[in-house]
């Protein structure tokens, strides 16, 4: 399996379906409720927890990394016992894992039983196929997602959900750590981005997409 399409996922809901290989025993935050993720299963946790490397996290969610980050879970995301943030990053989509082309919405999941439309007029097949509204085809990959809105989030890309700057991985969010290069752009994890062959600098918004190529879909729509 390929390494947040897309979640997005479009969503990874462990509550839903485990991650296969890439699932990992930790806590996820489902129907507004911490449940412990543990083989694939989920139990609703009674107690605060704190993760082997020293994550602290409330039943409502409130999160305390080991270097003293603060925030809060958000439906769908999820933490791994290792300290592993990984955000759930599509809520409304189409989503490819496993083999298996999945619509997503309001963040369940559903293998896809006929073509489906996208709001934008993308047209995606049962067997991945998709459609742009331009009439260009090709074929969506494990762990590639496409939003309702038609923008492509694939493995690799990068995201920006609840401010922050996220690497998709098994379409889960990642956070940035570091600057990180796509194709020549920078991103960092304050949102800026440093443009491939001095095309300058700009900043990312919320819902931002930068492709793995280093082109920026807007979420209002434009490209850069």
């Amino acid at each position: 399996m390929k390494t947040l399409q897309c979640i997005l996922a479009a969503g990874l809901l462990a509550a839903i379906t485990p991650l296969a290989a890439a699932d990992k025993d930790g806590v996820v935050m489902k129907d507004g409720k911490l449940m412990s993720h543990k083989d694939g299963e989920n139990t609703e946790v009674m107690d605060d927890v704190t993760l082997k490397d020293g994550t602290k996290i409330t039943r409502a969610g409130d999160v305390t990394s080991a270097d003293g980050t603060t925030w809060k879970l958000q439906e769908g995301d999820k933490i791994a016992d290792d300290g592993t943030f990984r955000a759930h990053i599509i809520t409304d989509g189409v989503v490819k894992k496993d083999g298996k082309v999945m619509t997503v919405r309001a963040g369940e999941k559903a293998e896809l039983t006929s073509e489906t439309t996208l709001s934008d007029g993308t047209k995606v097949a049962t067997d991945g196929t998709v459609i742009s509204k331009e009439g260009k085809k090709w074929s969506l990959k494990d762990n590639d997602a496409i939003l309702n809105d038609g923008r492509v989030l694939l493995e690799g890309s990068i995201v920006v959900k609840d401010g922050k700057a996220l690497l998709v991985k098994d379409c889960m969010g990642e956070p940035i750590k570091n600057e990180t290069s796509l194709d020549g752009s920078k991103v960092r994890p304050d949102l800026a981005v440093t443009k491939k062959d001095g095309a300058g600098e700009t900043a990312l918004k919320e819902g931002d997409i930068v492709k793995t190529d280093g082109t920026i879909l807007r979420a209002n729509g434009g490209t850069e």
